[in-house]
């Protein structure tokens, strides 16, 4: 060292304090990383407690219900119209349970990524009337109407389960949020990249700011105590991961006070895509239930 000039000890020091400074300021980066990590994690744990607390009051509730328009009919006191009555009460508590049941399966095969399209020629306009008659008894409930303003006949090529639980979705929202005797309208359109299927209602809306966050799984912007609309938090995250395996996406138009406005985006395939489609795959409904 004694034998260093001035100047390259100076340089010597200089270039040593910026290493210091470079490993300083790598460390607080590193560090505000893994502090922003660690609030991720602990709020995705919050928020799947929440979730699983919520899972059990969606659940037992239709179940307990069920049961309980079971026994009445066990008794075998019910009149003819208490039966047809009590009837429906369960197979719309039933239709319920399924329909939750079905948006946790799909979460679960989603995140173990085991759901996989696979596409088939359908009648979407079909599909669509099948979905909206298995909610029937949501739009009595809220004595809301349904605008359909699409085709009698929709020939499209994709994955019918996405299509139907997807849509699902949507249209179970928009009856939730829609005020009674409110308006839920359902629009199809069609470019040559894309069919378009838009589900709108004259709900509260939802801010800009909380848009991405409508998408987020296990998340609802209506939470608490005082929660007024059932729901897991699944139904928007799901759609878009289907929509997005489907090549597609979903987007929402939506502020405070005017309602929104949901809208799916399919792909239409390549003439390669179509050709690998076997033509035996047909049909023109969805045979499924929810």
């Amino acid at each position: 060292m004694a034998s260093l000039h001035d100047e390259e000890l100076i340089a010597a020091l200089q270039e040593r304090f910026d290493t210091n400074r470079r490993a300083i300021s790598d460390l607080r980066n590193l560090t505000e990383k893994l502090e922003a990590t660690n609030r991720r994690l602990q709020e995705s744990e919050a928020l799947k407690g929440h979730f699983l607390s919520n899972i059990r009051n969606e659940i037992n509730n239709p179940l307990t219900a069920i049961m309980g328009f079971a026994c009445q009919l066990m008794e075998g006191n019910a009149t003819p119209s208490q039966v047809v009555f009590n009837g429906r009460l369960i197979y719309d508590e039933a239709f319920e349970l399924n329909f939750k049941l079905e948006n946790v399966f799909t979460a679960a095969g989603l995140e173990a990524g085991q759901e996989m399209p696979a596409p088939a020629r359908i009648d979407v306009a079909a599909v669509l009337a099948e979905v909206l008659g298995s909610l029937e008894h949501r739009r009595v409930e809220k004595d809301v109407v349904i605008l359909r303003r699409f085709a009698d006949a929709i020939p499209f090529v994709t994955d019918p389960r996405f299509l139907r639980i997807m849509f699902g979705n949507l249209v179970a929202n928009a009856l939730e949020f829609s005020p009674s005797y409110g308006v839920v309208t359902v629009l199809v359109t069609s470019d040559d990249r894309f069919l378009r299927i838009s589900v709108g209602d004259e709900g509260s809306g939802i801010d800009a700011a909380d848009h991405e966050t409508a998408f987020d799984r296990f998340r609802q912007l209506d939470v608490g105590r005082c929660k007024s609309h059932r729901g897991l938090g699944l139904g928007l995250s799901i759609c878009r991961a289907l929509a997005e395996l489907l090549g597609g996406q979903i987007g929402i138009d939506s502020a405070l006070g005017t309602g929104s406005t949901f809208t799916l985006s399919l792909p239409l395939l390549t003439a390669e895509e179509m050709a690998l489609v076997p033509e035996e795959n047909l049909f023109f409904a969805a045979p499924e239930q929810f």
